[in-house]
C-alpha cells in the first residue's frame, strides 16, 4: 500500500467515523448527552465539544488556514452546531488531503502558546485521528455512566473489512 492510500485510508475512516458517532449520538436525547459525569470533559457534549475544537485545530494547520480562537472553559455546548462542524470538518480535510497528497511529507511549523514543532503534516494528520479516537473512547465510557449505551462498531479494521466487501 503506498502513502498516498494510508493518507486517503486515513482521510476516509475519519469522515466514516466522525459520522458514526454522529449518527449514535443523534440517537440519544440531548439531556443525557449534557448530563454531567466524572472525566477529564464532564459530559459527552464537552467532549464533543473538545474533539471538534481539536478537529478544527488541527484541521486548520494541516490545510493552511487560519486556526480559530477557542472558549476553553465550555459552559454550554450547542450539539447540532457541535455535529455539523464535526463532519464539515472532516469532510474538508478529507477532500485536502486527497488533493495535496505532495503537501503532506512537507515540514510544517507550528509555534503555539503549548508547543512548537516542525513536523511534516502526515503527522499532524496522525496526531488528529488518534486524538479524536482517544475522545470518542471518553465518550463511549461516559454513555456507560450516564444510560447512552449501543455505541456503534467505530474501529479503523472493522471500516476497513466493511470497504474490502464493498460495504
Amino acid at each position: 500500500m503506498s502513502l498516498k492510500t494510508t493518507f486517503a485510508n486515513s482521510v476516509d475512516y475519519n469522515v466514516w467515523v466522525t459520522e458514526q458517532l454522529v449518527n449514535w449520538l443523534q440517537s440519544h436525547s440531548e439531556d443525557l448527552l449534557q448530563r454531567e459525569c466524572p472525566s477529564s470533559f464532564s459530559s459527552i457534549a464537552k467532549t464533543l465539544k473538545h474533539i471538534s475544537d481539536t478537529q478544527l485545530y488541527w484541521s486548520s494547520m494541516i490545510r493552511g488556514t487560519s486556526t480559530p480562537a477557542f472558549d476553553y472553559i465550555v459552559t454550554e455546548v450547542n450539539l447540532k452546531t457541535e455535529y455539523k462542524n464535526l463532519v464539515n470538518e472532516a469532510i474538508l480535510l478529507a477532500a485536502y488531503v486527497k488533493g495535496n497528497y505532495e503537501d503532506m511529507n512537507e515540514p510544517y511549523l507550528i509555534e503555539s502558546e503549548w508547543f512548537s514543532a516542525n513536523f511534516p503534516k502526515f503527522e499532524y494528520l496522525q496526531h488528529l485521528i488518534i486524538h479524536t479516537t482517544y475522545h470518542r473512547g471518553q465518550i463511549v465510557t461516559i454513555g456507560h455512566n450516564v444510560g447512552v449505551t449501543s455505541a456503534p462498531m467505530m474501529d479503523y479494521n472493522f471500516w476497513n473489512v466493511m470497504k474490502q466487501q464493498g460495504k
